[in-house]
């Protein structure tokens, strides 16, 4: 593990930001290719799966980043629990917004629909139509739920910090 510091990298501040809002859009259009007509369908899908993918790339470089410089401490005198939900909450965040477009990238694939990235750069395909596909697409959309869930903790956490707490857990990040 990296260092400990009073804040945040900026590298790690720039990408925290950046997939907030990726999974601002990438969510509710998951959500939303279950209510559209045949017509918007498959562009709201080509954003969905193509930012998704983004989302996962993003990801991996973000990991790689917070392992090599590492988070600031706890701020002094905050309760050990807070310290630990936190820690907790970071780790199934960062499995759910790796493995979610994993799920999707199978899921797709299993529909028997390849990934072309945004119509420049073909991925592998694995696996061809599949009957698995539905089942994956229920996963896919279970733990879509749960990154919802993870991310209203998060939140709630920062403004607890923020409002109850007066600390600079949040300054760390901004």
């Amino acid at each position: 593990m990296g260092i400990q510091a009073q804040r945040y990298h900026p590298a790690l501040k720039a990408l925290h930001w950046l997939i907030a809002l990726l999974v601002c859009f990438v969510l509710p259009l998951g959500l939303l290719q279950k209510v559209v007509k045949d017509e918007a369908y498959g562009a709201i899908n080509y954003w969905h799966v193509n930012l998704g993918f983004a989302l996962f790339l993003l990801m991996l470089i973000r990991l790689a980043v917070r392992l090599r410089t590492g988070a600031p401490a706890s701020p002094p005198g905050a309760p050990r629990w807070t310290s630990r939900l936190a820690s907790l909450v970071w780790c199934l965040l960062y499995l759910a917004l790796i493995g979610e477009p994993v799920l999707g990238y199978f899921t797709t694939n299993a529909q028997g629909y390849p990934l072309d990235w945004f119509d420049v750069l073909p991925l592998w395909s694995p696996m061809g139509k599949s009957p698995v596909a539905d089942t994956l697409l229920a996963i896919h959309l279970y733990v879509a739920f749960v990154i919802l869930a993870l991310v209203v903790l998060h939140v709630v956490g920062a403004l607890y910090h923020r409002l109850v707490r007066r600390d600079e857990v949040l300054a760390r990040m901004t």
